[in-house]
């Protein structure tokens, strides 16, 4: 089990955002210590596919399409930089920001996340069958469109 064995004690425990966050949790870090062979985080993961999503868009953007704040942005793509994965490209309309790109090796890094990606998720569902996986997916989904609590 990826959350703590403890017995479901109280009905907190017995919640799908709570049971959702211990399992996002458990996978995180897992996902954390496979990704560490290639220099990055869970966090770089989502800023990569970003980029790749919005090439030539600004950090501003980036942080905005993330719900990431521009203060917490700057180190991540400043690490991304530093692994040679990402460049910056001066703005030609403005000369005060850059564009942010992703290299070839970003791309490799990219492609090799989500392979690591793909194999926890076989090891996370492997009890699950082919079609609760399909229903799992499309319910995530369904619920990923709209932010809790609003």
């Amino acid at each position: 089990m990826y959350y703590s064995s403890m017995k479901q004690a109280s009905h907190l425990t017995n919640t799908a955002g709570y049971m959702l966050s211990k399992l996002g949790q458990a996978v995180t870090e897992e996902f954390a210590e496979r990704l560490r062979k290639l220099g990055l985080r869970p966090r770089h993961c989502g800023l990569l596919a970003a980029i790749r999503s919005m090439p030539m868009t600004s950090q501003l953007a980036l942080g905005q399409a993330l719900n990431v704040v521009p203060s917490a942005i700057v180190p991540m793509i400043d690490d991304l930089e530093a692994l040679g994965a990402i460049i910056r490209v001066p703005d030609e309309a403005d000369r005060r920001r850059y564009a942010i790109q992703l290299t070839p090796k970003g791309a490799a890094l990219l492609q090799q996340a989500t392979a690591i990606a793909l194999k926890l998720d076989d090891v996370m569902l492997g009890s699950l069958e082919k079609d609760e996986r399909e229903t799992l997916h499309r319910l995530l989904d369904k619920l990923s469109v709209r932010p809790p609590g609003r």
